[in-house]
């Protein structure tokens, strides 16, 4: 295509090119370059404790797959059902009756949905002051539809550990599970994937990070589709060694897995290694020379160096004593290959003249030009000239160009290092500040990440369960990855929306607790329940929707267990949580038993019926994800009360219920000096606008229910699930 419009380009006549190019255009919007698959693959959710209702799309409860019907009867306890759903004019009809608690509801991807939060369970630990941690059992599309309502741009780090699709029959695809034998499974995978990623991309702040952890089956598919979502974004890939003793494949033993950043380009560093924890792998320490490399003006990233071990009589430092371990040695000359030499930065090749007598440095000559000229050791003015070549003879160049290479040397902060005999010449150091802030390396080593000690085994001795959850995260890679992107920011949001066991709660808690931070995340897991499980539940007599069954589910049994059990550093039978966290990490050696000063809510997510929203019927399952909105700050009060408005004790948003009791609600709110966030329930956007200017800028407005019914008419599989998004 590159060449084609090459040589349109070429074509003399004006209108003709214009027109050639424009039918190029229009046919470049039609034909697929870069990861080519089938994302159109249709995805439905079944609803087991939804009531069916004439028209419903539904599913044989027992049945695998995505067949399903049309209710076009409903007689008592029988629905009649038709195939297809849609009949065309010479599709042959089958009609088929069945008991309705046989059947069980279904709904499409990009039909509207009206999500409400049911809660469950809550544990607080955490006090008033911290803000409350979130579960939510649900299918992750239909809560990112939720969370586009109540978080959009406010997320600081997606991080997700999506199924791998490593021939294990651990996912499904419309009630079926993925296996080898399915020869459209990766399109099934990036199709699911797609359709998730690009909801949570609009979640993500201006500065916001994706994380997603995978293997070599699906990395590079996954790469290439993160390049088409994400164009903008610096896109980086770390290595992480999570079974240092290998996995039993052909050929090589995998020790490693991936983690792919999509990072925004805002020209500002945002992955920082300050909160990594400071041990090192032995590949690191024995096999990797870590070269930093900076810019002629950048003083923060340069080579460290050995100090001159003299002993002196006097203070001769360009710093007070008590400074001491803020500042350090490093190399004034420039090393690795990288705009390290002459050619490369010309007018950093210059003398440095030293009074060898006293040992020290004296002042700095001028940038020697042209290339070809020759450097000259003669001395100067009695000063010996060192000059930035390497022992193997090449011409290489100092860190800063001449100017700012004698401020440092008037300021004392350029000295003479060690003496080599053998080239008859001395090093050149200069004292920086320590850093502040330190890069991460993009290769993962160390022995807390072994998700055999620090996953599986460890989720045993909090679930009091063997085998719960196949293959879970150590905490402390989770912990690691996080920190680099949050470590800095101490009221991060963080969402994960495949949450799996629950370890990114628990790594978020632990970075909370080394330093008193106040993040908080948001998980999203599905209720599961594993194929061999249900299989014996079926024959039970136990289907979806039966209490008894979804106990068995991910979410019930292994997700919010998880994370009630290392809140309390209890299980529900009263035994403690044995061991500490690992050696070499933040918490080194903190019992498991001292749990974890947080507070962590869970809900499902059921679905409203439109018109119970607009009568306010469905106020109480609203009103979990208005307290969501506002922050999830306070312990959240559920009980409407018989007021025309609702102003929860310890959160600070408020409701105005009945608009004719404006002005009263107005004088409500000058009472509660904390408030940030009103909900205006009115039909009347001319009301609310109203209403909007007389409250000021001081609080975020909402308009209820109009708000909340239009974006979900909207948020359905429309453009944006489409790959239509803008930006894309």
């Amino acid at each position: 295509m590159a060449k084609i419009e090459e040589l349109v380009r070429q074509i003399s006549d004006a209108k003709l090119r214009d027109e050639i190019a424009s039918e190029i255009k229009e046919l470049k919007k039609q034909k697929r370059f870069g990861l080519v698959f089938e994302e159109h693959l249709p995805e439905m959710l079944r609803l087991p404790k939804a009531k069916i209702r004439l028209g419903n799309l539904v599913a044989n409860r027992d049945a695998t797959g995505s067949e399903v019907w049309r209710v076009i009867g409903i007689n008592g306890k029988k629905a009649k059902c038709r195939q297809p759903v849609t009949p065309g004019k010479y599709d042959q009809e089958i009609i088929k009756e069945f008991r309705l608690e046989e059947l069980v509801l279904v709904v499409s991807f990009g039909e509207p949905i009206y999500p409400i939060l049911t809660p469950i369970d809550r544990v607080q630990r955490g006090g008033p002051d911290k803000p409350w941690h979130v579960l939510i059992n649900a299918d992750n599309y239909h809560a990112l539809q939720l969370l586009l309502y109540s978080h959009e741009r406010k997320v600081d780090v997606i991080y997700i550990d999506p199924p791998y699709n490593n021939r294990a029959r651990d996912w499904k695809y419309n009630n079926d599970y993925v296996d080898p034998t399915d020869a459209w499974r990766h399109s099934k995978w990036l199709s699911m994937m797609k359709k998730r990623l690009l909801l949570a991309k609009r979640l993500l702040k201006r500065d916001g990070v994706l994380a997603i952890t995978i293997d070599e089956n699906e990395v590079y598919h996954l790469g290439t589709l993160l390049e088409q979502l994400f164009p903008s974004h610096l896109h980086q890939q770390v290595t992480m060694v999570i079974n240092p003793k290998g996995t039993g494949k052909l050929n090589f033993a995998r020790v490693d897995e991936y983690a792919l950043f999509c990072i925004p380009n805002t020209g500002k560093t945002i992955i920082s290694g300050s909160k990594l924890p400071k041990g090192s792998a032995p590949i690191e320490d024995d096999l990797v020379s870590e070269e930093e490399l900076a810019d002629a003006t950048d003083e923060s990233q340069i080579e460290l160096v050995e100090a001159d071990q003299r002993e002196l009589e006097v203070w001769d430092k360009p710093f007070p004593p008590e400074e001491t371990d803020e500042w350090e040695l490093r190399h004034a000359r420039r090393r690795g290959s990288e705009s390290s030499y002459r050619h490369q930065r010309k007018n950093q090749f210059y003398p440095i003249y030293v009074d060898v007598a006293e040992k020290k440095i004296v002042r700095v000559g001028e940038s020697l030009l042209p290339l070809e000229a020759k450097p000259s050791f003669e001395k100067k003015d009695a000063l010996t000239p060192l000059w930035p070549i390497d022992e193997e003879g090449n011409d290489r160049c100092w860190r800063f160009i001449p100017t700012t290479m004698q401020k440092l040397v008037d300021a004392g902060r350029v000295i003479l290092g060690k003496y080599n005999v053998k080239r008859g010449t001395w090093t050149v150091n200069l004292w920086e500040r320590k850093p502040t802030e330190k890069k991460a390396k993009t290769l993962w080593w160390q022995k807390p990440h072994d998700a055999g000690t620090h996953g599986t085994t460890l989720l045993h001795k909090i679930l009091g369960v063997r085998n719960a959850f196949p293959f879970p995260k150590s905490i402390h890679a989770v912990r690691d990855t996080l920190a680099t992107v949050v470590g800095n920011r101490r009221d991060a949001l963080i969402l994960d929306f495949f949450a799996g066991s629950g370890t990114t709660y628990q790594a978020t808690a632990m970075l909370n607790a080394e330093d008193n931070g106040k993040r908080r995340c948001i998980l999203v897991s599905y209720n599961e329940v594993p194929d061999k499980a249900a299989k014996t539940l079926q024959k039970q007599g136990l289907h979806p929707g039966d209490p008894d069954f979804e106990m068995q589910g991910i979410c019930e049994a292994v997700t919010w267990p998880r994370c009630r059990n290392v809140t309390s550093g209890r299980r529900p039978d009263g035994k403690i949580i044995e061991g500490k966290y690992a050696k070499d990490t933040p918490l080194a050696g903190r019992p498991y038993v001292r749990g974890l000063e947080e507070n962590i809510e869970y809900f499902r997510l059921d679905f409203a019926d439109p018109s119970d929203v607009e009568r306010g019927d469905a106020f109480e399952g609203i009103l979990p994800i208005l307290w969501l909105m506002a922050g999830a700050i306070g312990e959240r009060d559920s009980r409407r009360g018989t007021t025309p408005w609702f102003i929860p004790r310890q959160s600070p948003f408020a409701v105005l219920i009945q608009e004719t009791k404006f002005r009263e609600f107005q004088k409500e709110l000058r009472n509660r000096r904390d408030l940030t966030t009103i909900f205006l329930v009115t039909d009347s956007d001319d009301n609310f606008d109203s209403m909007r200017r007389e409250l000021g800028q001081r609080y975020h407005c909402v308009q209820l229910y109009k708000s909340y019914l239009e974006n979900f008419r909207i948020n359905t599989v429309d453009r944006h699930a489409a790959g239509h998004d803008e930006g894309i």
